[in-house]
């Protein structure tokens, strides 16, 4: 019977074992899988900041590009406002000398064309 407990603990001790290596090998699989996601994400993010880099240059060139055209339109606007400014007084200064001759010119009719 002393043969009993001996062989009753062996096959204990064998299945607590065998348990414990299966444990062991589901956790190695899942540590496996864990660093080849941990891999994958690393990369993803790595791939992410390259194109947010990349963004961020192509705004920063589109910024200076609109900047450019912004100060061009400017100067434009500024030259086209002179133009403007200067036709209106040409305008007025006609209108008036239009006022002026208008009256002499009506008096010549009234004076030589009756």
């Amino acid at each position: 019977m002393k043969r009993y407990p001996f062989t009753h603990a062996a096959l204990v001790f064998s299945s607590l074992w065998l348990i414990s290596c299966d444990r062991q090998k589901q956790l190695l699989n899942e540590k496996e899988r864990l660093e080849a996601e941990y891999k994958q994400a690393t990369e993803e993010i790595q791939s992410i900041e390259q194109k947010i880099l990349a963004l961020g240059s192509q705004v920063t060139n589109a910024t200076v590009n609109m900047q450019r055209q912004t100060a061009a339109a400017e100067q434009i606007a500024t030259f086209l406002q002179s133009e403007v400014s200067s036709l209106e007084g040409k305008v007025k200064a006609l209108e008036s000398a239009s006022k002026e001759y208008s009256a002499k010119v009506d008096s010549y009719k009234s004076k030589y064309l009756r």
